[in-house]
């Protein structure tokens, strides 16, 4: 090889799968990524993916967590003396994670209270929204959240599927609805699911504002069946009203749930509905993640659509995550890969997506300080871009000539050039 190829060669140490620069082989997720553009395209759509485990069998989820998946969703009711196992359990998975050259998962639950609180046995119980909005004030709320999030965090989860903004009556037998929403009022909802969220935040837990675009007024569970929301214009003066303020502040992920809504998204489950998701965006200015509720909903195939093709629609019509079981995981996979290739899920589609979720975790880009490509269009050789602590390939090279395409640097690249060969 010649001596700039070489010179390169000495230091590359670290092959990885998904573009994303460390700096050692310690199965530590990274702390920068390389271009979205640069990842296989299977690792750019494992991230749109959440997909369902069990605090009870953590290691089951570790296929997953290798393939880079986003994040993991996790079910069950672990009983009390179980937080160091749940947290030794997490601290493998992102391990794995790490250890593929992927970033942090997030982790998370459905810790909303009440009834709805996988971790109640492991950190302590909480009030459910009917009962917080009853017996404290906002501020209470939120400090009692802030240090709930805490103890979630030392566990290793990291994201709650909290708090519900639907606007419910009293006695609403649909989904416990009267007890998982704050009130019937909707500025009951919005200062409290605000003082939820922010308590969250406040103990480094991402929050996830749900079920838009709302289901305290839906006429059934999305999870046994279908289900019809009030008309648009009913819902923008009632149960719209908490997301628009949760929005206006700043809340990082919304749920999509699965009801379809009269005058906005026709028979289509609102998870499904490009309207829905335009909506969000356009009308209510939403800049963060939105995520479905889980498609092993029934409202899903009783709209015509299966697991794997409902997670593939959802990234379509708008959604940045999908969740999924963990059966239906690498179907899903599948059905996102090929509606890349049909064109139906444009590679821009896949990558805003991406880069939206990475700047949501926290995982900045790594800052691009060197260049270099071969002199002559199509030839063999290196077209490398030099990221903090590593390189990423855009060209080819044969492999007599050493590619090094995917792999990294121990030490951050701060000049390249190429010989006249091209090396």
């Amino acid at each position: 090889m010649g001596g700039a190829a070489s010179a390169l060669v000495a230091l590359v140490l670290v092959p990885v799968g998904s573009g994303v620069a460390r700096a050692s082989a310690s199965p530590v997720p990274p702390a920068c990524y390389n271009p979205v553009a640069s990842w296989p395209l299977a690792d750019r759509v494992e991230q749109l993916l959440m997909v369902s485990g069990r605090f009870s069998d953590l290691s089951a989820s570790a296929d997953a967590a290798s393939a880079g998946v986003g994040a993991l969703v996790l079910f069950g009711q672990p009983p009390a003396g179980s937080g160091p196992s749940i947290a030794s359990g997490l601290r493998a998975l992102q391990a794995q994670a790490g250890s593929t050259g992927h970033v942090a998962l997030w982790m998370s639950t459905d810790e909303e209270g009440g009834t709805v609180a996988r971790l109640a046995d492991v950190i302590g119980a909480l009030p459910s929204a009917r009962q917080m909005a009853a017996q404290w004030s906002p501020a209470q709320t939120q400090a009692a959240l802030a240090a709930h999030a805490g103890a979630m965090r030392s566990l290793g989860v990291n994201m709650d599927l909290a708090p519900v903004l639907d606007v419910s009556p009293p006695g609403n037998p649909v989904a416990d609805e009267a007890d998982r929403s704050f009130s019937a009022a909707p500025g009951t909802v919005t200062s409290y699911g605000r003082a939820f969220w922010s308590g969250l935040e406040q103990g480094g837990v991402v929050p996830v504002a749900k079920h838009f675009p709302g289901l305290g007024h839906a006429s059934a569970d999305t999870d046994q069946g279908p289900s019809t929301d009030p008309p648009l214009s009913q819902l923008q003066a009632d149960d719209l009203i908490p997301f628009a303020d949760s929005i206006g502040h700043g809340v990082p992920v919304v749920m999509v749930g699965h009801p379809s809504v009269p005058g906005l998204t026709g028979s289509a489950p609102a998870s499904l509905s490009p309207a829905a998701y335009h909506y969000l965006r356009a009308t209510l200015h939403f800049g963060g993640v939105a995520i479905t509720d889980s498609l092993d909903a029934k409202a899903i195939p009783a709209a015509g659509w299966s697991e794997p093709g409902a997670a593939a629609q959802a990234i379509e019509s708008g959604a940045d995550m999908a969740m999924v079981g963990s059966a239906s995981w690498p179907a899903s996979v599948q059905a996102l890969l090929s509606a890349v290739g049909s064109g139906s899920l444009p590679v821009s589609t896949v990558d805003s997506d991406v880069t939206l979720i990475l700047r949501a975790k926290g995982v900045p880009p790594c800052p691009v300080v060197g260049l270099a490509s071969t002199p002559a269009p199509g030839s063999n050789g290196y077209r490398l871009a030099g990221s903090g602590g590593g390189v990423a390939s855009f060209g080819v090279a044969t492999p007599d000539e050493g590619s090094i395409h995917g792999t990294h640097l121990q030490q951050p690249v701060v000049g390249m050039a190429a010989t006249p060969t091209g090396r």
